[in-house]
Formats: structure tokens, sequence, C-alpha cells
């Protein structure tokens, strides 16, 4: 089968460098370009990670290029959990050896779309910021779009470890609701499947008797994910953004519903929350599927296939 042409716009954190690794090393998927941009850590920090990571992965022939330092509309407002750094407790990944794209990644986007002789799926899993930029700028190349599948949004309080927002969307509400208008096929991963995929026991245990150079890696960096996550929330690491990548391989990796989703920008409390209306009761037609059930054993045998030698 043909590789999936993949651009990943990312905020490296820990939970992007298990998506750009299972990006580069799973056959399914030609990872094209990625583009980073403000998030869990400033720009020239996220654009940093993303470069160490790849060059960890022996991936230097994939160009980066930096995007958007911050949101589209007002203040940055950084994310707490991967550490000040965006990727703590990673002090072993090398120096880059090659240097990023001399060009905005919202520039630089558009030129991978625009020579592209097919259409790309993008995968964000940090803020839409640059993908609503690339939506305001180049509305003709909207059609060299496959379609996009996202990590972002909550939809249903299951349980009190999901909040009533979701930090991608909170960080730049307005950038999400101009891809939301888009009219492009769109896919939200958001927290109501991701917090499904936690790497508790059985899963270290698993990624430990892989025993390759890289799955070592990722044991480090899970285990420090995890007290980040353990000491906010009580439960393992949610490898939120790796899921999104899968969902490309593997739709059915995801039940979806069919929605339409608005941002609420006006909120004390709910500022940035996804709003679905599943029965067209507002009288909008859908603009996206919502992902509400996973398999996530299906989820971790890809990713363990992908730290495999």
């Amino acid at each position: 089968m043909k590789p999936i042409k993949v651009i990943i716009d990312c905020d490296p954190g820990h939970d992007d460098a298990i998506a750009l690794l299972m990006a580069h090393r799973l056959p399914e998927i030609e990872l094209v370009a990625v583009t980073t941009v403000c998030g869990n850590a400033p720009l020239e920090r996220t654009t940093i990670n993303a470069r160490r990571i790849m060059e960890l992965l022996g991936a230097t022939d994939v160009p980066i290029a930096a995007g958007c330092a911050t949101p589209l509309a007002r203040s940055l407002v950084l994310g707490t959990a991967d550490g000040p750094s965006g990727l703590d407790g990673s002090p072993y990944l090398p120096d880059p050896s090659v240097d990023v794209v001399e060009m905005h990644g919202v520039d630089f986007l558009a030129q991978k779309l625009r020579e592209a002789d097919e259409p790309i799926v993008l995968v964000p899993t940090g803020p839409l910021t640059n993908i609503g930029m690339l939506v305001l700028k180049y509305p003709e190349l909207l059609s060299k779009i496959e379609k996009v599948v996202l990590m972002g949004g909550a939809f249903y309080r299951r349980s009190e470890i999901i909040t009533p927002t979701e930090f991608n969307i909170f960080c730049d509400p307005e950038a999400a609701e101009i891809v939301l208008a888009s009219g492009l096929d769109i896919t939200m991963v958001g927290l109501d499947v991701t917090m499904h995929v936690l790497v508790e026991e059985e899963e270290f245990a698993a990624i430990e008797k892989i025993d390759t150079p890289l799955s070592r890696v990722v044991f480090d960096w899970l285990k420090f994910y995890e007290k980040l996550h353990r000491g906010q929330m009580g439960i393992g690491g949610a490898l939120h953004d790796p899921l999104a990548l899968a969902v490309v391989i593997n739709p059915g990796l995801i039940e979806t519903r069919e929605a339409h989703v608005s941002i609420d920008r006006t909120g004390t409390h709910t500022f940035g929350a996804t709003v679905a209306d599943y029965f067209r009761l507002n009288g909008l037609e859908p603009n996206v599927k919502v992902a509400s059930r996973v398999d996530s054993a299906g989820f971790f045998e890809m990713l363990y296939r992908s730290l495999e030698d």
C-alpha cells in the first residue's frame, strides 16, 4: 500500500515527540515535513525540541519550519504538562545538525501543499495557530489538503479527570474557529478518547520488554511524563498526539459522530470549550467528525510496532 503523505504541525511535547517517532518509523506514513508552533513551550523551545527529536530518529531529511510564536488574537498561555522546556526529562537528546527551513512555517506549509502531486493529510498536535493562518492566507490551497486529523477538544465530561476545555483549543480559540469554518474534512481526536490511552504498569512493562534503543528512550520520556500526570491528575500519561497520528493509519481505531462544533470564547469557566451540536438543533450542517470511542489495545499495538528494530 502506498504510504500516506502527512505533515505534522506540533509543539513538542513528550506526546508530540512520540507522534513524530511513529510517523517516521511506521511504513504506512510518509512524513513530508514538520512545522512548529507555540503551545507547550515558546516557539523557540518547541522548534529546538522538534529538531532534536528528528536528529535522534535519524530523520534529518525531513524539513522543519518554525511557525507562529503567538496565538492569533491573544497572549500566549503556556502548557504545563511537559515541563518548562516542553520536553523535560530528556537531557540526552542530541544537538541538531540541520537548521530549520528559512521560511515561516505557514508559508512553508503552503509551499509543500502547492508542490504536492496529491493531497496531503495535516496532523496538528498543538494549538491551531499555523493552520488557521494557512486557511486565512492561502484559501486557494485548501483543496490540496486531503483531511485534517487533529488532537483537540473535549466533549463529554465522563470523569473528574476530563476538564471542560482542552489546551490546544484553549490556547488559540480564534484559530480553532477559523479551521472549523474552513470546510475541510476534519476529525477531532479529543480528550474523550485520548484519556483512554494511558500508559500504566502494563504498558510500561510491554515497552521495557521491547528493549531497543528507541524503546528505552520512549520509556524514559514516559516515566517523566507520568510523574507530571500522576501529580496533577492521579493517572498515567495520556498519549494524546500519538493517537491522532495513529488514526491517520487506521481510522477504525476510533468511533466518530458528526457534529457542528463551535468554540466558547466568552465563558468565565468554559472559555475555549468545544461545543458540539449532534442533532442540528442550531440549523447548521456538521463540520467535524468527533471521536467518541477508542480501541486502546489496537493503538498500543501500533505504538509497540514503531519501537521495534
